[in-house]
């Protein structure tokens, strides 16, 4: 019976399908470390992060907003949200391009790539990296159990063995593969938006009831929140490639994208369920943080022996310096990824927001300000990522506090 429940909570389907894509990055990981150099991962981390900047700002927590509006029907929700952020993906074109230019204008990216061509690439990227990230709510909002974990599982795995057969089938090592890996698995997740752009259901104009759960957040404080995350990753890939080369950029942005898969993870696996189902009964955030926090720290284990028992080439010797700093960062980020949703059934949304307004100004002055000082690069990334450590859990621990009633968690 309690596999039941949570096959209808939508709890296993999406733990499973998030657990299938952890294993598909690790995969991904393993490949980028093994099959291909520090400056083709750097480039490609580049590529990556200006097309999910420009995906998840163009959507503007739109994945959210159809999680935490259960009052509006599924699909036409989902059709407005895609039209409406389709409009923004044109519009922020110009901001990209700035972006690319910005992040090649050292020579760091070398002769592998042209700005053009990474232009290019994170267009096509951005464009379906934002179906996928959309159709995953919808998936949660009406799919079964199969494709809640499918839409999470497939993709990343495509990705990821597209990428390794290149490499060694192919033998076409460049970031070229990588960014065609990628391209293939967004692609493959965004079919599971189809069924909104194919329906024709009217849209209610308002809900005819209040609502307990609800995003009350206008578009512009939405918007300002996604656009204050996506800046401050944006400038920490592209600034940290101009200040530091792209084989530093690759050493800190391969352990973001694996270490940070955890938190993303507890996100979507945990804070998002439970944002669509909030009926169902679940144990306490407390478990899925330190499950979370736990997974990062065995990660960072993993990583720290197989660079002392030499698994890793020479090359990426250098990761060394960032694999505990980031380590804590994201360990923080799982604590507030777990309790994400409780803001959104409280009624502090907007709050939350604030608090994050707040944390990445001060994260924004963190990247730019010390080169400028002339810090080392060690001392940078242990203010940059002690700071974070530090807002991350306190703001989880305010989240935590919130009350559990409505999200229908056991104390």
């Amino acid at each position: 019976m309690k596999t039941l429940a949570l096959l209808r909570g939508g709890t296993l389907p999406a733990a499973l399908g998030s657990l299938g894509s952890l294993a598909a990055q690790a995969a991904m990981a393993l490949f980028l470390l093994g099959l291909f150099e520090p400056q083709a991962v750097g480039v490609f981390s580049v590529v990556a992060q200006v097309a999910f900047g420009w995906a998840t700002l163009a959507l503007a927590q739109s994945p959210v907003s159809l999680l935490a509006n259960l009052h509006l029907p599924a699909l036409p929700a989902a059709r407005q949200a895609w039209h409406s952020s389709l409009r923004r993906w044109l519009w922020l074109a110009p901001a990209a391009a700035a972006t690319v230019w910005w992040s090649s204008r050292s020579g760091t990216a070398g002769p592998q790539i042209a700005p053009w061509a990474m232009l290019l690439w994170a267009t096509a990227i951005a464009l379906v990296q934002m179906g996928w990230l959309l159709a995953q709510s919808l998936t949660l909002r009406q799919q079964t159990p199969t494709s809640i974990a499918a839409v999470r599982m497939l993709p990343p795995w495509l990705a990821a063995a597209l990428a390794g057969a290149a490499a060694t089938a192919l033998d076409w090592r460049s970031s070229h593969a990588l960014t065609s890996a990628a391209l293939a698995g967004y692609a493959l997740g965004a079919l599971w938006l189809l069924p909104a752009l194919r329906s024709r259901e009217p849209l209610p104009v308002a809900s005819v009831e209040p609502q307990s759960q609800t995003d009350p957040r206008s578009t512009r404080l939405k918007f300002m929140h996604t656009l204050s995350d996506v800046l401050v990753a944006t400038v920490l890939a592209s600034h940290w490639t101009a200040v530091y080369g792209a084989a530093q950029a690759g050493c800190l942005l391969i352990l973001l994208r694996v270490m940070g898969f955890i938190p993303a993870l507890v996100g979507t696996a945990w804070a998002q369920v439970v944002l669509s189902r909030p009926q169902a009964q679940r144990p306490s955030s407390a478990w899925a943080a330190g499950l979370g926090a736990t997974a990062v720290g065995a990660v960072g284990m993993i990583a720290h022996l197989a660079l002392q028992s030499g698994w890793l080439s020479g090359a990426w010797s250098a990761l060394q310096v960032y694999l505990w700093p980031v380590a804590l960062w994201q360990m923080a980020a799982s604590l507030i990824a777990a309790a994400s949703h409780r803001p959104f059934q409280q009624g502090y949304a907007r709050r939350y927001t604030q608090q994050c307004l707040a944390i990445n100004a001060v994260q924004a002055l963190l990247l730019l300000l010390p080169p400028l000082l002339g810090w080392p690069l060690l001392t940078h990334l242990w203010a940059l990522a002690g700071f974070l450590s530090l807002a991350l859990t306190l703001q989880a621990l305010w989240a935590a506090r919130l009350g559990r009633v409505a999200t229908g968690e056991r104390p």
